[in-house]
């Protein structure tokens, strides 16, 4: 298939992209060990070797869609990104890489960060080669050594009179999400997987309830201007768990009249729709399951004619295609307890990992107008780690002096964090998941209407791969 202009993509001050190119998307495997490989939904896996469909500006800014210019991608950078200097990095930011000449050459995700806020590993696109995870300075000498970091503030533009040169759905994972390329935790808290119970009245309901159908639906954002068609969402369910992996979620199975995957819709630009609702009836009692939802156009990461390419399959935070929703909503009363339990396993496939758990316990007031107290009561939240007791949470100021802890910068709502505990150094294995039990208890003089949020995250290599949220209501 010779090469293609592509027209009518701008950045987000509208300057038009004049190098995008449509080009013949043929693979050849790659032996490279660093070589990234894509997961299907039937779990299947394919290499993403080498190909000349998409260069590394295309897989940054375009996910896998097309082939762009050096200068397209600095009028990108310069339009739709922040400077980030060096040791502030997150995960998900933009590397830069430039030669002595201060000529971009290359432009690339970051993967992981190390505690002081710097790159430790990239994931990139090199040329008409493979797609690589790999350290900093592991690229071709071509590209250069001085670096930069940029974020990601606005999404590129299309013509509005056009239909699908490009998209972006978008689900959120929180309700602080704001649908740029990996989301911040805890990003397993999607306003946007509702569940209606019976009788059905059409409002969202705060938990499922079991052994009947359920009505789950999605909300799905389409954040560019340009028209989007033929969108399809798939919905799964997981036993509760922090630490997924894709094995461990399983399709909810369609009933006549709603099928799943549920679809196809169509999206206008800078707008959103309700995708259609499946129906789920869980048989666990009394534990909240999990549930994921996926918005896409095809399982092909290959195919030149998907406006909106899935890049990281079941990689909640990674892909803004996809949510979960692991939130369950626990009403207690004062001087009472309360009791749940919930699986930490691996959230690679087949691979263990060693890491820690966090647990952190943030407040927000009954009538957010008021402001916080000056006092505020902490509730007894203790751990137990497959039957043994093992931690319970203590002072925010404690919690900060630990290593391995997580520091949740995304909220679900307006919150103070007040206390955490760490359980590190603990291997996840596919075979045997951690049991997590926890218990809560509330002091007599909480405060009815007050809400706690029990964030429970598991961490492993600086990232966190894992959440399970408690929203503790006393009433």
């Amino acid at each position: 298939m010779p090469d293609t202009l592509i027209n009518g993509i701008y950045t987000a001050a509208d300057v038009h992209l004049d190098g995008v190119l449509d080009r013949d998307g043929g693979v050849t495997p790659d032996p490279d060990p660093r070589t990234c490989e894509y997961t299907h939904f039937d779990l299947s896996t394919e290499q993403l070797g080498r190909t000349r469909r998409y260069n590394c500006w295309g897989f940054t800014f375009l996910p896998r869609r097309y082939w762009l210019s050096r200068t397209d991608v600095d009028n990108i950078l310069r339009d739709n990104c922040d400077s980030v200097p060096d040791g502030s990095v997150q995960v998900g930011d933009v590397i830069r890489y430039r030669d002595d000449s201060d000529v971009t050459q290359h432009t690339g995700r970051v993967w992981q960060t190390d505690s002081a806020g710097h790159a430790t590993l990239i994931r990139s696109k090199w040329g008409s080669g493979a797609e690589y995870i790999h350290l900093p300075l592991d690229v071709p000498a071509i590209y250069g050594t001085n670096l930069a970091y940029f974020r990601q503030n606005a999404p590129l533009r299309g013509d509005v009179s056009e239909t699908g040169k490009i998209a972006d759905l978008w689900i959120k994972d929180s309700p602080g999400d704001d649908g740029e390329q990996y989301s911040r935790a805890p990003w397993w808290t999607s306003p946007d997987i509702l569940v209606d119970v019976p009788p059905y009245d059409g409002n969202p309901e705060l938990n499922p309830v079991f052994d009947h159908p359920n009505r789950v639906w999605a909300v799905v954002h389409n954040r560019t201007n340009q028209r989007v068609e033929g969108v399809y969402v798939r919905y799964y369910w997981a036993n509760p768990a922090a630490g997924l992996a894709p094995s461990n979620w399983n399709l909810i199975p369609g009933t006549p009249g709603h099928p799943n995957p549920a679809g196809p819709v169509s999206i206008d630009g800078n707008s959103s729709t309700e995708a259609p609702y499946v129906e789920w009836t869980p048989t666990a009692a009394p534990a909240h399951q999990c549930l994921l939802a996926i918005a896409y156009i095809n399982d092909n990461p290959q195919d030149s004619d998907n406006p909106d390419p899935l890049v990281y399959p079941f990689e909640i935070p990674w892909d803004n295609n996809i949510s979960q929703r692991n939130v369950h909503v626990i009403e207690l009363e004062n001087g009472s307890n309360g009791e749940f339990s919930i699986g930490v396993g691996t959230p690679f496939q087949d691979r263990e990992v060693r890491g820690s758990i966090n647990a952190v316990l943030s407040y927000s007031p009954r009538l957010p107008i008021i402001g916080f107290p000056k006092k505020m009561v902490p509730l007894e939240v203790t751990f137990a780690l497959d039957r043994k007791w093992k931690s319970s949470l203590k002072p925010w100021s404690d919690y900060l002096k630990v290593k391995e802890r997580f520091k949740p910068d995304v909220h679900c709502l307006r919150e103070k964090t007040i206390a955490g505990t760490v359980l590190p150094n603990l291997l996840f294995v596919p075979e045997n998941p951690h049991q997590l039990d926890v218990k809560v208890t509330v002091p007599k003089e909480a405060v009815v209407g007050s809400v706690y949020y029990l964030h429970i995250a598991q961490y492993v290599s600086n990232m966190v791969t894992g959440g399970y949220t408690a929203v503790i209501v006393i009433v």
